[in-house]
């Protein structure tokens, strides 16, 4: 089996998620990391046999036995790093959203055509095993054509302090928007977003958007950021598409295992990456395991392209401008 050097950059709380995901794929190795605070990139090359810490973009990009660059740094640092792994010859995994401006996407895009190397970026509901059999059953003709869609993905308000950074949509909204583009097949024609906050952070916590698609199917986006952290709920996602035949729900919490114990309730994570017998496994562990695959086999990935990427960011910021503008907002340049 041909193991794929992978150098990850990014040892945040989702690059470690990486880590540790990567750690139980059989044909992958990381086998360096890279992040601005050094310490951090020494903690969890340590606690997760990442192999050498590299001091630069230079080092990492260069070193010959990595095939993949990894790239899960802040939402708005991703550019530098995609374009010097590329221009390295390496692949590239991108976290999502794939960046916050629709010029960066279309760099990165080109680059990766350039280069003639894979660009995937990490939608990851794809690989969620309920949002990837709402696909099929779509796809089998079974629920019609899709009249409408509604969106739920919210979470509790301590993680404001860390997510709080950048704008709802981008961070979290972005996953259903790529969700519904995924399914309907067509352009996004036209938004309108409404955004509140009641923490008064800088962005809102509440966001809800419309998305009228060419062919007249509607999508609404929900996420709110204001769960009570003591209620035990991480996640609060759902998705209900009704189509011309039928209708597809589904939701991941309330979800079908809980804790409850002395010190609290606990509704544990069991679709994204839950922990199971030492090991992670879910939607994370499949999405970063086909990349690792087409990789090793020289195939182009076929799921979550550049251009994937940039269609899903396109429409969340048309969002954002939407909410403050508080006017509809078309979307004319799709590709």
């Amino acid at each position: 089996m041909k193991r794929v050097g992978i150098g990850l950059v990014g040892c945040g709380s989702f690059g470690e998620s990486h880590l540790r995901t990567l750690r139980g794929i059989p044909n992958a190795e990381v086998r360096a990391v890279l992040d601005v605070d050094r310490a951090a990139a020494e903690r969890v090359a340590a606690e997760y046999g990442a192999g050498r810490v590299c001091q630069s973009l230079d080092e990492i990009c260069g070193l010959a036995d990595i095939d993949v660059i990894d790239v899960v740094t802040p939402e708005a640092g991703h550019l530098e790093p995609v374009l010097k792994a590329l221009a390295s010859g390496k692949h590239v995994f991108v976290e999502k959203p794939m960046a916050t401006d629709p010029a960066d996407c279309k760099t990165m895009i080109e680059a990766a055509r350039t280069a003639n190397r894979a660009l995937m970026v990490g939608h990851v509901l794809r690989f969620e095993a309920k949002y990837a059999a709402l696909k099929d059953e779509l796809a089998s003709g079974r629920l019609g054509d899709v009249v409408s869609m509604h969106a739920r993905r919210n979470r509790p308000r301590h993680l404001l302090a860390r997510y709080g950074r950048v704008h709802p949509v981008l961070e979290n909204g972005v996953h259903d928007i790529d969700m519904m583009l995924w399914y309907v097949g067509r352009p996004v024609r036209r938004v309108r977003g409404f955004a509140r906050s009641v923490t008064g952070g800088k962005n809102p916590d509440t966001f809800w958007g419309v998305l009228e698609f060419d062919g007249g199917a509607i999508g609404v986006v929900e996420t709110i950021w204001l769960l009570p952290t003591a209620g035990g709920v991480a996640l609060d996602d759902a998705f209900r598409l009704v189509g011309s035949r039928g209708v597809g729900d589904l939701r991941l919490t309330p979800g079908a295992l809980s804790f409850w114990r002395e010190d609290g309730h606990e509704i544990p994570d069991v679709g994204y990456e839950p922990q199971v017998m030492g090991a992670t496994r879910g939607a994370l562990r499949d999405e970063l395991a086909y990349f690792c695959d087409c990789v090793a086999e020289g195939k182009t990935p076929e799921v979550n392209s550049g251009l994937d990427g940039l269609r899903a960011v396109r429409v969340a910021l048309a969002l954002i401008e939407s909410s403050q503008t508080g006017a509809d907002v078309a979307i004319e340049d799709w590709d």
